[in-house]
């Protein structure tokens, strides 16, 4: 058994090793590694313009729970070869750290901020789960940020739009207590 595992382990390094080798030749230092390290600054930037310090904590915590789905979700996509990334930031990790760590819990951090519950949660939702679904997932995949090999789209907004109810939930749930104590 250990035999056959050290075997595998020795192949996984191997390719890691090459996927490094791609990363430093393809990637590191091209304008879409650039545009990558912009779009993650700019990110956050535009999240603590638009935000005040005393919003932040919940804020944080929805995001925190973003970028631990996220994160986890995608790593499962990409080991199972559901997706990849041609262009990332850094080749370790083999991850879209600027949807995972940037775009995907900002921006639902301010839908959060400015579309908490009700309705207005619902469609904004719904808009913004469609329109990283089916614009700017294409668009990455034009950029050769991304690249889908087995998966649909549509999966996308589905899986968007129940766990930012879910992560809605459990931020509710634990800041049930700290909003009546604020009060």
């Amino acid at each position: 058994m250990l035999e056959r595992y050290d075997q595998i382990r020795e192949k996984h390094v191997a390719l890691n090793q090459e996927y490094i080798q791609y990363w430093l030749d393809h990637c590191f230092l091209s304008p879409l590694w650039w545009f990558i390290v912009v779009l993650l600054i700019l990110s956050w930037v535009i999240f603590f313009r638009l935000t005040k310090r005393e919003e932040r904590p919940k804020l944080f915590f929805l995001g925190l729970t973003w970028i631990l789905v996220a994160a986890n979700l995608d790593g499962f996509g990409y080991d199972l070869g559901l997706w990849g990334y041609p262009g990332q930031l850094i080749p370790i990790l083999s991850k879209a750290y600027v949807f995972d760590y940037a775009l995907i819990p900002v921006t639902y951090m301010l839908l959060y901020k400015y579309f908490p519950k009700g309705k207005a949660f619902l469609y904004a939702n719904i808009v913004l789960s469609a329109g990283a679904s089916f614009i700017a997932e294409p668009i990455f995949q034009w950029l050769q940020i991304y690249k889908i090999y087995h998966w649909k789209t549509g999966l996308s907004f589905v899986i968007y739009i129940v766990l930012s109810y879910l992560i809605r939930w459990v931020v509710e749930l634990v800041f049930r207590g700290k909003d009546r104590e604020d009060d």
